[in-house]
């Protein structure tokens, strides 16, 4: 009797085993606090805030290295998009060039526009002071969130922002201008100023947002090229767009 009972109890046991998956998958969620975003929304608003002032600034003075910060600023800005809808947070955006819910952001918009009317060397010290202010809100909220998905995307802006400082002090530099930083210290500032040039690590295609991990290419595990709409591939490299054939999708690669 005993042996039948430990028989069946076997068979029971290996008929159960059939319908136990052989692989558990766990589902993480990642939260977002209030702090978060209200930082995010913020700073939805500082990156409109850079691209429609150096908008303004390359159409009064045609100066190339407006030009170059504004393709940045504006992957920069779909980014930030990016993280409001996925968390379903409401975009503060306003179409109309210079209008702002945050009155911060309202106020200097006139205030940087009239100043880098006056000259080319004050249109660059309100890049510096631009970029001075974003590296100053980003190493606050690096240092206080915890969402990776912002903790990444923040980190992009912040080196971003960086190059941007080193550019505008180049320019500066030329002209015999010292910038004193108002928003970060000198330490930060100077430390910023002796590094190198940065490469960034985010991609942007048309119909989606991916992280490469060596900073060079979306949509393609070698590293080497963008993936459009179409599935067609070119060069991600450097500080342009990449163009699917099929449909003339634009993608990004930074």
């Amino acid at each position: 009797m005993r042996h039948l009972t430990m028989i069946l109890g076997i068979f029971i046991v290996f008929i159960l085993s059939a319908f136990v998956p052989k692989t558990i998958y766990v589902t993480t969620t990642t939260s977002i606090s209030d702090d978060e975003k209200a930082g995010l929304i913020k700073m939805r608003e500082e990156e409109k805030l850079a691209f429609e002032v150096y908008t303004f600034m390359d159409q009064k003075w045609d100066h190339q290295v407006f030009k170059n910060i504004l393709q940045s600023e504006n992957r920069h800005g779909d980014f930030v998009k990016g993280l409001l809808e996925k968390y379903n947070i409401k975009d503060p955006y306003i179409q109309t060039k210079g209008k702002y819910v945050n009155a911060e952001m309202q106020n200097l918009y006139k205030d940087l526009t009239t100043k880098g009317s006056q000259s080319l060397k004050d249109a660059f010290i309100v890049g510096a002071i631009i970029e001075d202010m974003d590296i100053a809100d980003l190493d606050k909220l690096m240092a206080s969130g915890t969402n990776k998905d912002l903790l990444e995307v923040y980190d992009n802006l912040n080196r971003g922002s960086r190059n941007h400082m080193r550019a505008f002090s180049r320019q500066l530099d030329m002209l015999n201008v010292v910038y004193t930083p108002a928003y970060i210290n000198k330490e930060r500032y100077d430390s910023i100023l002796n590094g190198e040039h940065e490469e960034g690590s985010y991609c942007q295609t048309s119909d989606s947002k991916c992280l490469s991990k060596n900073g060079k290419a979306c949509g393609n595990k070698g590293g080497k090229s963008c993936t459009g709409n179409g599935g067609n591939k070119n060069s991600g490299q450097g500080m342009g767009s990449c163009k699917s054939s099929k449909e003339n999708k634009k993608g990004c690669c930074k």
